[in-house]
């Protein structure tokens, strides 16, 4: 049954809904302990916009409440909302829109999270999360969804109550299938953490983070100039690299390369400068050499790099075909062919993606109404699940209320802004408030000593110096004595602890010694030598990645956290132990006569099946500390939180931002204790996943964004 609450009786007229009084309301929900809970709103900017209406619906599905909240305040059901359990599809959406009233539930369940957690591993487009598709996988029902995207312009009519009491109908059934799957996968508490942290994550993005305007603007110009000076540079080199050698003529000019082999400076080169010899009346002569090439354009650049001697050919990783790139993770391996290109070119590439991705977007981005910017953060944003930041979707809402083009008016990634004063400097704590960025201290090293039960590196951060860069470069280099401390080597070997850094990277990610040869621009016997090296001298994350390798291999999923049980899965093992099977000695000389070499369709599906498992041999080592990591920020914060709502600081102390091994907060100024909670939640957190050794918070005040 449907039952309506709402002061607009006349508008309303049809056998299937009944009008009830606010308080008969309360009275038929007051026995309910757990709640399917839903709301429409005039739009998706909380800020902005408000909701239209709010639907209960028991655990049972055949009583469902819908409140006109356009003439009935939401607030007459914040106890009810606050001390039962709630159970809803992108929850975060529904909080956000209840914290205008300051109405803050806590004890939540997500459908849509739970359903992404239990495919946590699974391409973009392969599974979708959307309250239709898992009700027709799970229940087989078909949720009409038709009315939706009428609800701004019909408003709240028939159609769109019958609609809304339809939304909490089968999110209990949907639990009761999700809670089955996450006990058969041993994600039970997994779950229970994700949930919890729902309430989070919605307060993350209600309170925004707050920018300075004038301060941005500043950074904005200094930006352009770097740019233009960056461009103006890598026109003079091109220019430079054109007279010298005469290329205006035509003539074939002959260097040599790395290798010493010859090569040919391509006359295409000369397209890119231009002199006018004509002038005009006005401006009279200028003979001055002009360069026209767009260094933006990858195609250009590339005439340019093989001008030089680059190699610019890869393969395409979904052809398997040959094709040009200036990618710099390509280039940057071929030193020595001309280092200055690269520096010049490379800045040009820092400053031109500062430019077009830290600048009037985020002016853009912010709400006038609060004076913040208001980002969009996912839960589950990578197969780790740790979260991610920031989309391209249009915030129409307040490009409407700006006057701006939609597609001009996005959600900034706050996660991935550039570490410079001048950036960070700019996001400020309020008049009134002070701002406290708190991190751990090593948080994926000191979670890889731990769960790779690394001796050396357990004994340098409990009884050394807990460098482990120094570490590693005594590990590898041979040459630094043997007696000498660690502690003396970021002192004694400064350029071996600089260079280390490569090596070390890419043995954390599970890299090949052709990783290392790429990195370092060394001879692959060098990086084997390396490889090796690093091997022996960290026998628990060599026999830790063997064991994670095999694993994976046999079972199809990565258990990145033992405590809470995430999962990382590898959405299409089956296939991969089908084809496997398949490879028998037959296969492979039939491969070997007929395929090897070839690029046809069977040496392509070869190439792929052990790209896969490199893949997921490399994802075995590194996803344990980034999601072990994840699951730690995750429990410190909603503790966090819990103390926030509990001693009635809500919207006093603001969640600004969260950035993988770090949060953002300000806070009213006569507050005074909020670091030391904050690092204590943090700390406390942490100790419950890592127990061998303890990860130190450290929390710093300022007036601004200090990490």
């Amino acid at each position: 049954m449907i039952y309506l609450v709402s002061k607009q009786k006349s508008l309303f007229g049809d056998s299937n809904i009944k009008e009830i009084s606010l308080e008969d309301s309360l009275k038929l929900m007051k026995d309910w302990k757990m709640i399917q809970f839903d709301t429409e709103t005039t739009g998706r900017d909380a800020h902005l916009c408000d909701i239209l209406c709010m639907q209960f619906g028991n655990i049972d599905g055949d009583t469902q409440v819908v409140v006109d909240t356009t003439t009935v305040s939401p607030l007459h059901y914040k106890e009810l909302l606050e001390t039962r359990y709630i159970i809803g599809q992108n929850l975060k959406f529904d909080l956000r829109f209840l914290h205008k009233y300051e109405i803050i539930p806590r004890k939540v369940y997500d459908t849509m999270i739970v359903e992404q957690l239990l495919h946590l591993g699974y391409p973009s487009g392969v599974i979708s999360y959307s309250l239709k598709e898992i009700a027709w996988r799970r229940l087989g029902v078909n949720i009409d969804k038709t009315v939706r995207g009428e609800i701004i312009w019909r408003g709240l009519d028939t159609k769109v109550i019958m609609y809304a009491a339809g939304d909490v109908k089968y999110l209990g059934d949907i639990l009761y299938s999700q809670i089955k799957d996450c006990k058969k996968q041993d994600l039970t508490k997994a779950a229970q953490i994700e949930c919890d942290f729902v309430p989070v994550i919605a307060y993350l993005e209600w309170c925004g983070i707050h920018l300075d305007q004038d301060k941005w603007k500043v950074k904005m110009q200094k930006d352009k100039e770097n740019f233009t000076k960056a461009k103006e540079a890598l026109d003079k080199f091109l220019v430079k690299l054109v007279e010298d050698n005469n290329i205006q003529e035509g003539r074939d000019i002959y260097e040599e390369d790395g290798w010493g082999a010859k090569f040919k400076i391509y006359e295409e080169l000369r397209d890119f400068v231009f002199i006018d010899r004509q002038g005009n009346l006005f401006t009279g002569f200028d003979l001055t050499p002009k360069c026209t090439i767009n260094w933006s354009s990858s195609k250009q650049v590339c005439i340019v790099a093989k001008a030089l001697g680059f190699d610019t050919q890869v393969k395409d990783k979904k052809t398997g075909e040959d094709k040009d790139s200036v990618l710099e993770k390509h280039l940057k391996t071929q030193k020595g062919i001309n280092d200055e290109f690269l520096k010049l070119y490379f800045a040009y590439q820092e400053y031109a993606k500062v430019v077009t991705s830290f600048g009037q977007g985020h002016l853009n981005a912010i709400n006038p109404k609060t004076d913040r910017i208001h980002t969009i953060y996912k839960q589950l944003g990578a197969a780790s699940g740790r979260m991610s930041c920031g989309s391209q979707q249009s915030n129409t809402d307040l490009a409407r209320l700006k006057g701006l083009p939609a597609k001009e008016c996005t959600y900034p990634n706050i996660q991935q802004l550039p570490s410079d004063d001048d950036t960070r400097g700019a996001f400020t704590a309020p008049t009134g408030y002070k701002w406290v960025s708190c991190d751990f201290s090593a948080l994926e090293s000191r979670l890889g000593a731990d769960i790779y039960n690394e001796t050396s590196m357990l004994n340098e951060f409990l009884h050394g110096s807990g460098d482990m860069h120094s570490l590693c470069a005594y590990m590898v280099y041979k040459e630094i004595p043997r007696d000498t401390p660690i502690k003396d080597i970021k002192k004694l070997y400064p350029h071996l602890r600089k260079a280390v850094k490569g090596i070390e990277f890419s043995q954390q990610f599970g890299g090949s010694e052709y990783a290392i040869m790429g990195t370092m621009g060394c001879s692959l016997e060098e990086a084997l030598a390396f490889k090796n090296a690093y091997s022996e001298g960290f026998p628990g994350i060599a026999k830790f990645k063997e064991q994670g390798s095999k694993f994976v291999r046999a079972n199809g999923y990565i258990l990145m956290c033992k405590y809470s049980g995430h999962k990382m899965y590898w959405w299409d093992h089956k296939d991969w132990l089908k084809r496997q099977q398949s490879f028998t000695p037959e296969f492979w000389d039939n491969y070997k006569l007929y395929h090897k070499g070839t690029n046809d369709e069977v040496a392509k599906e070869v190439s792929m099946h052990f790209k896969a498992a490199s893949k997921w041999d490399r994802l075995a080592l590194n996803s344990v500390t980034q999601g072990s990591g994840s699951v730690i920020l995750k429990m410190a914060m909603t503790s966090f939180f819990s103390w926030i709502v509990d001693n009635n600081y809500f919207n006093k102390i603001e969640i600004s931002a969260l950035v993988h091994d770090e949060a953002d907060v300000i806070y009213k100024e006569d507050i005074d204790d909020v670091p030391k909670v904050l690092e204590k939640c943090m700390e406390e957190a942490a100790a419950i996943v890592c127990t061998k050794l303890p990860i130190p918070a450290e929390a710093e005040v300022s007036d601004h964004w200090i990490h």
